[in-house]
């Protein structure tokens, strides 16, 4: 988690230099590039007859994660960086578990538990005070 942490922040903090394209045409890019990176490792799935082939569902779940997930929350994440800066967006990925858990509690009918609001309280009290002093 660490690693993945601080390769998200380097990422917002680079999206400061990105170049003068559309954020759809610059995600796209990125996702023809993890296109390209993962394709040996389907080779070697099939190769070795481990692949999975989606069902209906998990077409369907695929279809939703690649346009919600993946595609908008990048692009609207790309444009509140070009908005308010890298620091300050930096500080939203926080709500990452808060929505999460909203997600699990809501569709997936998990019970709001005292962890779930001391999660909440803590991601948005951290938010709170970053932004407190900025005017």
């Amino acid at each position: 988690m660490i690693v993945a942490c601080t390769g998200y922040a380097a990422y917002t903090v680079a999206l400061r230099r990105r170049p003068p394209v559309s954020g759809f045409v610059f995600f796209s890019a990125m996702a023809a590039v993890a296109f390209v990176l993962t394709l040996p490792l389907v080779v070697w799935e099939v190769a070795a007859g481990t692949i999975l082939w989606p069902d209906a569902q998990g077409l369907a779940i695929l279809v939703y994660v690649a346009l919600f997930p993946s595609l908008l929350s990048q692009i609207f994440f790309m444009r509140g960086v070009e908005l308010i800066g890298p620091g300050r967006a930096g500080l939203f990925v926080n709500l990452v578990p808060v929505f999460g858990a909203i997600l699990a509690v809501a569709l997936l009918a998990e019970p709001f538990r005292l962890y779930h609001a001391a999660g909440l309280a803590l991601v948005l009290g951290g938010i709170w005070l970053a932004e407190r002093g900025r005017g």
